[in-house]
């Protein structure tokens, strides 16, 4: 009996010590995972801060991070709390609670601020829920991005195009403003410098199906722009040159002269000679076509935008007709219309049916600093049908409306920056069911304000265009009749006109 008594209270002693260390693992604070450099630009230089990850969160340090902006007076830690007197502001933290306290003021981060092996952190969103209270500097950030500009910092911007060569492929990749370059080779991949002015690149990566190229990245975790391109094979050659006053990179990747005639199998003994047939009159032989020109870079953009795509395929009617098509029709009647002026440069924010977000819509349409943004759309416009309406963005609320009433403000957040643009916007709409009404006859309607999600982020004169109605039961016909789109298209190229006084 005793021996049975025994046995059981070791067994209870081992449970209590699981307990204990189950409790200090949970106690234990967690280490974060090292998530690499964010990047802080500005008009002169710039400052690195090390990024930390924790539970998908991003953070960085806090007292380093004011530094970059101020004086830190003081400090004053506790377990769970943290004062700093920055400037002539105090800033209370509290770990695990989003409030931060300015003074008497507080403001609200979407993740805690978080102690991380005895440092504290905030999460990246304090540099646009707090920063901008704290200092007297623009702030432009991009949600997701490792990198911040501050002050009056216009970064670059580019887009990527690739042609097929004979024996290799082309990039070539179009800037908002010239660069520098240097390239180097290392680890199998070529590196093309950009120089010291600050890039926001439209994405941070490309990959391509192609037998020369797989993958261009673009890094600055360094704080220097550069271009890191991955070939698909070993062994190519890699012409890079600029051009168009420095605001064009083409990169030539191609097989080594004589590749193909020392890979070449050894080739049969020629057949007996045979009289040559007779051949055909110059007149029938089939000249090469000429080089096609890329885009006159120094004309004004116009961006037109096909709403939907891909996943995404909009309204659709009874008989098979899709929104995402429909405008896609639109467009290219639009565009040939545009370039038929020879008076502008057109982008597009999607060239086939691939599904492409709003921001990625944004970020394509203001690299290229258009004049004007149009985006089409088609939808329930009620019975009567051919319709076109012309929207223009209105914020979905008063406050929204208030923080963007200042021209010029410090801090522009992402989502408000079509609210510098809402009077010339206007004024294209205007315009456009102006001539909308004269030459279709169905734009009668005055423009209306609604809170477009495409539009809200244009930095630029942006209207939506939507016609009707495509809808179960109704005819589509009259929407996808070409004499209708040509219609649009003419109002469009007026309207454009316009507002530019006449001249391009």
């Amino acid at each position: 009996m005793a021996k049975h008594i025994k046995k059981r209270n070791s067994s209870s002693r081992w449970l209590y010590v699981g307990a204990v260390a189950m409790l200090m693992l949970l106690a234990w604070p967690a280490r974060p995972a090292q998530s690499g450099n964010f990047v802080f630009y500005f008009p002169k230089t710039h400052s690195i801060l090390p990024m930390k990850a924790y539970q998908n969160v991003r953070y960085l340090p806090a007292l380093k991070l004011l530094n970059l902006f101020g004086h830190v007076a003081g400090i004053q830690a506790k377990r769970k709390t943290l004062k700093v007197w920055f400037e002539s502001t105090e800033i209370r933290f509290r770990e695990k609670n989003p409030t931060v306290r300015l003074n008497n003021a507080k403001l609200r981060l979407s993740n805690p601020p978080q102690t991380m092996e005895g440092e504290w952190m905030v999460p990246v969103d304090f540099l646009t829920e707090v920063l901008p209270t704290l200092i007297n500097q623009t702030v432009e950030y991009q949600k997701g991005q490792n990198r911040i500009f501050i002050g009056n910092v216009k970064p670059n911007s580019f887009t990527v195009h690739m042609e097929p060569l004979d024996g290799g492929t082309q990039l070539t990749f179009q800037f908002a403003d010239p660069i520098s370059l240097r390239t180097a080779a290392r680890n199998s991949r070529w590196i093309l410098y950009l120089g010291s002015h600050p890039v926001e690149p439209i994405q941070s990566s490309f990959e391509f199906q192609n037998s020369y190229v797989s993958r261009v990245q673009f890094e600055d975790q360094d704080g220097h722009p550069k271009l890191v391109l991955t070939p698909a094979v070993k062994g190519l050659d890699f012409y890079p040159k600029l051009g168009n006053e420095n605001k064009t990179l083409v990169a030539d990747i191609m097989k080594p002269k004589g590749a193909e005639a020392r890979s070449a199998p050894a080739l049969p003994p020629p057949p007996t000679p045979r009289p040559a047939p007779k051949q055909p009159p110059a007149a029938a032989v089939v000249q090469p076509p000429a080089p096609v020109q890329g885009p006159n870079l120094s004309l004004p953009a116009v961006v037109l935008d096909a709403g939907h795509g891909g996943s995404d395929p909009g309204a659709q009617d009874g008989k098979g007709v899709l929104e995402k098509n429909l405008t896609a029709q639109i467009v290219g009647t639009v565009s040939k219309a545009l370039q038929a002026t020879g008076r502008y440069r057109i982008v597009l924010t999607r060239t086939d049916d691939q599904t492409v977000d709003f921001d990625q819509r944004a970020t394509e349409a203001n690299a290229a600093n258009p004049i004007a943004f149009i985006t089409f759309h088609a939808g329930n416009l009620g019975p009567s049908t051919p319709r076109v309406m012309v929207y223009t963005y209105h914020p979905s609320s008063p406050v929204e409306m208030a923080s963007g009433a200042d021209p010029s403000p410090l801090f522009t957040p992402w989502n408000k920056v079509q609210l510098a643009y809402l009077n010339r916007s206007r004024q294209l709409a205007q315009a456009l069911q102006q001539d909308l009404a004269k030459d279709t006859g169905v734009a009668a309607a005055s423009p209306m304000e609604v809170p477009l999600r495409v539009l809200r982020n244009i930095a630029a004169p942006a209207v939506a265009i939507e016609v009707g109605s495509l809808a179960p039961g109704t005819n589509p016909a009259p929407l996808t009749q070409q004499s209708f789109q040509d219609k649009i298209a003419a109002a469009v190229v007026q309207a454009i006109e316009n507002i530019q006084g006449g001249r391009s």
